[in-house]
């Protein structure tokens, strides 16, 4: 390849960002994927080494050290621009040797994760600019892996070792009780430590946020025909976070097309608590709920699920559908389930990252069509249509009381 050809190559790649797309993350995520490919294609096995085993937690630890120092967030607030070494340690919240940050730093900005404008002279990147702007969650998925996920991906090869490598399925003893200082499982560290927990509300927002709103696969005016509001729901959001997916509902049917209280957000007390904060709005009922124990919110229109199932291995994520389709009435009352569906090949990077994940932490997995279909025929339903998202992450299952 001659220098010419290399150049015009660099010049092509340096000019793509992320608003090359105008908004269509379809594309984006095809570039995305392809660039991924790029980077393994040109990297040496030896440089991809380096990467896993010497970049990769050095930069992470440079990242978290700055969050640390409040670094991100004050630089974020002043509204980040260009700035010297010497004025970015006046704005952190512990005193920090100079050489110290500039090492930090010119190791970030290797990374991209700052850009180096000078001698000792940075810009935030729209990256480091997100990490500091707490409306956008970034730093709160950041520390959710330091104070879970990293430790947990750390320990697996020993668990999958000590268990003979047979695939984790207990949901309260496995690979991250063994990994938790207490013996504490996943769920259970996150209710014993206020922190962990915030963190990990904030990661799940920002990844909801980032995905297709299920109401651009399924359109929700649908199930308003032969709907009966008077006695019942109609949606009831099993498991619903802090509110994005039922607030997506309301976008999509407008205030007007419903009456007070048709819309039902369930999750844990704590939960709800943080919901009532975000969600407040006539229509939208928040409602403290354990889908381990049965459904109070009889004869719903639409049940609805966004990756709940995934948490859980089949004998807990049975419990939790046989619970909701006891509450169901036959002919009447859908299922929604918004979650991965493993493609038989070519599963992508975040889907085949969250399946592993899942095992780390949770001892459960993404799921297949066919797994799919014996877990929801095995808890009494039959599945009407598997609806596909257009950014290939997730699906949307239809189903009813078989």
């Amino acid at each position: 390849m001659g220098s010419q050809s290399t150049a015009d190559i660099i010049a092509v790649l340096d000019s793509v960002s992320h608003g090359s797309f105008h908004g269509d993350e379809v594309e984006r995520l095809r570039v995305r994927a392809a660039a991924r490919r790029l980077l393994a294609r040109v990297e040496s096995p030896y440089e991809r080494a380096w990467g896993f085993c010497f970049e990769h937690p050095v930069v992470f630890a440079a990242i978290q050290t700055c969050i640390d120092l409040g670094l991100w967030k004050a630089w974020t607030a002043a509204g980040g621009g260009e700035k010297t070494l010497d004025e970015l340690t006046k704005l952190t919240t512990s005193e920090i040797e100079l050489n110290l940050l500039r090492r930090l730093f010119r190791l970030l900005a290797t990374f991209n994760v700052v850009e180096e404008t000078g001698l000792d002279t940075f810009k935030p990147t729209p990256f480091s600019f997100a990490i500091g702007d707490e409306a956008t969650k970034v730093r709160a998925s950041l520390e959710a892996a330091t104070n879970q996920y990293l430790l947990a991906g750390h320990n697996l090869p020993k668990y999958l070792a000590k268990t003979g490598y047979k695939e984790p399925t207990a949901a309260d003893v496995n690979n991250y009780t063994e990994s938790d200082p207490d013996g504490l499982n996943f769920f259970g560290r996150l209710q014993k430590t206020p922190k962990y927990y915030s963190d990990f509300v904030g990661h799940m927002e920002s990844w909801t946020a980032w995905k297709t709103p299920w109401t651009k696969i399924y359109d929700p005016a649908k199930l308003l025909e032969g709907a009966n509001l008077d006695s019942s729901p109609l949606v009831v959001d099993v498991g619903g976070n802090t509110g994005i997916d039922i607030s997506h509902v309301l976008k999509a049917l407008g205030p007007d097309d419903l009456p007070q209280g048709a819309l039902v957000l369930q999750d844990l007390p704590e939960i709800i608590v943080r919901a009532k904060k975000l969600v407040d709005n006539s229509k939208i009922t928040a409602m403290a709920h354990d889908f381990f124990e049965p459904q109070p919110v009889k004869g719903s229109r639409a049940y609805f699920m966004h990756a709940v199932l995934h948490d859980w291995p089949d004998n807990r994520a049975t419990l939790l559908l046989q619970n909701t389709r006891d509450a169901m009435v036959k002919g009447y009352s859908k299922l929604f389930v918004y979650d991965i569906v493993l493609p038989p090949t070519g599963a992508s990077i975040s889907q085949a990252t969250m399946d592993v994940n899942m095992m780390a932490l949770l001892s459960a997995a993404e799921r297949t069509k066919a797994q799919w279909e014996s877990l929801l025929t095995g808890a009494g339903f039959k599945i009407v249509k598997f609806w596909a998202d257009p950014q290939e992450y997730e699906m949307l299952i239809e189903a009813e009381i078989a």
